[in-house]
């Protein structure tokens, strides 16, 4: 009986499968390896693209920033300017607002009536006065409105005798109602009403 040792071949079997194992395994973790430096990568490249992306947003965030307070330092020099016109421009319509208005009354008072008073206060012009009859205030009146000084109101119109010639006249008051500006304050009302007190003078007129 023959007998055959089979023991060398399955130790050669066994290492061999052993080899084949982790010559798999070994594989394995080189892909793993190999697919985790590449996700690494990747991802890397993403991060570093989208902090390029967060940095340029930030610098140009800072750059709007820095023309939305130049704009609204414009914007702030701008209302000081329109604020000094305004001032100048109100300024200059009261030196002149008075000598104006005498004017256009004067210009527009027929020869038989004359003025004793002129009052212009909160946009009302109240001028009070005698005339030869009442065809003459009517006169005076169609004067004051051609001149375009505000709306014309007879208050008063009355027959009475004058005490100096004793003739009769007729007694008139007569309200100019003027525009006011659309953003106009009360304070511009108040500032105004105070320089017209320093600087206005009653119209006069006397009867020769």
């Amino acid at each position: 009986m023959i007998r055959i040792n089979l023991l060398p071949v399955r130790a050669a079997k066994k290492k061999e499968s052993i080899r084949l194992q982790l010559t798999i395994a070994g594989l394995a973790t080189f892909f793993v390896a190999a697919v985790s430096i590449a996700v690494y990568i990747i991802a890397a490249a993403e991060a570093s693209g989208l902090q390029e992306q967060i940095t340029s947003g930030n610098q140009e965030l800072n750059q709007l920033t820095k023309k939305i307070g130049e704009l609204s330092k414009i914007k702030e020099q701008k209302r000081i300017v329109e604020e000094k016109l305004a001032i100048i421009n109100q300024l200059e319509s009261d030196r002149t607002g008075p000598v104006r208005l005498l004017r256009n009354v004067s210009e527009a008072i027929p020869q038989r009536a004359w003025v004793k008073t002129l009052r212009d206060k909160d946009y009302q012009i109240s001028i009070e006065g005698y005339a030869s009859d009442d065809e003459v205030v009517a006169e005076f009146m169609r004067g004051l409105e051609r001149a375009g000084i505000g709306k014309v109101e007879l208050e008063v119109a009355k027959r009475e005798t004058e005490k100096e010639s004793g003739s009769e006249v007729v007694s008139f008051v007569i309200r100019l109602e003027k525009e006011k500006p659309a953003r106009e304050t009360k304070a511009d009302v108040k500032g105004k009403d105070k320089g017209k007190a320093a600087g206005r003078k009653p119209a006069a007129r006397e009867k020769k």
